[in-house]
């Protein structure tokens, strides 16, 4: 058997790497099952409906209250009615990873004799619930035009598409950072590369979720495309369907 500690688990949450404010994460995905029991039947029967997810998270508050800080950040998710991507590395960075776009459905805090101010989260997917992701970059800051590490997955690549999220934890200096995940056939990326996900131009702290369809090859990286003099920290993960 090969055990993992809770201490490689790593949560993302829009613009926030929660991981360092959390004790307990969890996240639970559920079929439906639809009775479709008749009178003719002698066993119940069941077809699938909808499938969804529900997403908890809680630990320390910090309430410094500073700009894009984790009360700042988890209030205006609250707040808004857009929901966020979220990224569950549960079994650390070489673990599958969940990937689900999220509404904040609670958000508060408690406190308790003995113990620290704690805060705790609540979120209801928003669509599908992508169970085997792979981390491709994990909280790296970047500081000039970057081509990252090549990721392998399935021999021959996948033709279900894929979903990708993007989280930018950090950001001052650079007018801009063009950030996209590259895929080959063969790993080598000497110019054979294709673009597989476009992500929006990041001008400052920001999260994003993209869904691709088509082939996705064996080979992934991600490259970023600064302009100006700065750095970025940002963690990207990708599923394949």
């Amino acid at each position: 058997m090969a055990f993992r500690s809770a201490q490689t688990t790593r949560a993302y949450i829009g613009i926030l790497a929660a991981s360092a404010y959390t004790r307990s994460v969890s996240i639970d995905a559920t079929n439906e099952a639809l009775d479709t029991t008749t009178l003719a039947n002698t066993t119940k029967q069941y077809i699938v409906g909808q499938n969804t997810s529900t997403f908890s998270i809680s630990g320390p508050l910090d309430d410094s209250g500073a700009s894009n800080g984790q009360w700042d950040a988890l209030t205006d998710q609250k707040q808004s009615t857009t929901s966020v991507p979220i990224s569950i590395l549960g079994l650390g960075t070489d673990g599958a990873a969940w990937l689900v776009q999220a509404v904040e459905t609670n958000f508060g805090d408690e406190a308790s004799v003995g113990d620290t101010v704690n805060w705790s989260l609540t979120a209801q997917t928003d669509g599908q619930t992508d169970m085997v992701g792979v981390v491709l970059e994990n909280n790296t800051t970047i500081t000039a035009d970057t081509d990252g590490s090549a990721n392998t997955g399935p021999a021959g690549g996948t033709s279900n598409g894929a979903v990708a999220h993007l989280h930018v934890t950090a950001f001052s200096g650079f007018s801009s950072d063009d950030i996209i995940i590259e895929g080959s056939t063969s790993g080598a990326f000497a110019g054979e590369e294709t673009t597989v996900v476009t992500f929006a131009q990041v001008t400052g702290l920001t999260s994003e979720r993209v869904a691709v369809t088509g082939t996705v090859p064996r080979y992934l990286r991600v490259a970023d495309d600064v302009t100006g003099t700065g750095s970025i920290t940002r963690t990207v993960v990708i599923s394949r369907r």
